[in-house]
């Protein structure tokens, strides 16, 4: 059973001091599997960097798995300002699909999937991804092959956003079981889940610190 979900925008979350121990990005490259660039092209030059400490925990989790089965990252860093692009065209997509919302509405259920890097009201924010600190990570099998999850994180943009959650029960025992078996394996290595996404999981920013009941992030915003 996974605890309570908190939302990684709530003011719970992002109302946690940091304390950055300005710690430089480094490249996964070479140390765990790296899939294509994701999403956009954009991300290209950094979506395989990730606080070194953070990439520890991964060669760790990597070498916890079953034999046969490999850990894959698919992206960690985006900048601040890629990311907020990222969140405007959600926004846009959301907005589309349901012309009711308010516009402030329309913002937080926008945050649930997507961290934003401002709030509403215009003050600057640290959205996991752009800390360094959180990464998109799948499980691939000997030939490389995304093991069932369900879905594959590049569809999450078009699948209906209950499918992304970490505890959905409509989707096959195979999938249920690879989705426990990488939770697991990434938990017993300190990262915390973002529970509306199977994927998503993180280490020393804001919402690591709100979920492990620490009194600070270790990991702030990086340009």
């Amino acid at each position: 059973m996974i605890e309570q979900h908190t939302d990684i925008s709530a003011s719970q979350v992002v109302n946690i001091p940091i304390i950055d121990s300005h710690k430089a990005l480094t490249s996964a490259e070479g140390y765990v599997l790296c899939g294509p660039p994701p999403e956009s092209l954009q991300t290209r030059c950094n979506y395989k960097r990730l606080r070194k400490q953070v990439l520890k925990k991964l060669i760790d989790v990597d070498a916890s798995l079953p034999s046969g089965l490999r850990l894959r990252l698919y992206e960690a860093y985006r900048s601040p300002s890629f990311q907020q692009q990222l969140f405007n065209q959600h926004m846009q997509d959301i907005r589309e699909m349901e012309p009711h919302l308010t516009l402030i509405d329309s913002y937080q259920r926008t945050a649930q999937l997507v961290a934003p890097s401002r709030s509403f009201d215009g003050k600057p924010l640290c959205p996991p991804h752009s800390t360094g600190a959180a990464v998109d990570i799948e499980i691939v099998d000997k030939q490389g092959k995304v093991i069932d999850f369900g879905m594959e994180i590049q569809d999450w943009r078009t699948v209906p956003s209950k499918l992304c959650s970490s505890d959905y029960t409509g989707i096959s025992h195979l999938a249920k079981t690879n989705r426990r078996l990488l939770r697991s394996a990434m938990l017993q290595a300190g990262f915390v889940n973002y529970s509306r996404e199977w994927w998503h999981f993180s280490y020393g920013d804001q919402y690591w610190a709100y979920m492990q009941n620490k009194p600070h992030a270790i990991y702030g915003r990086i340009e």
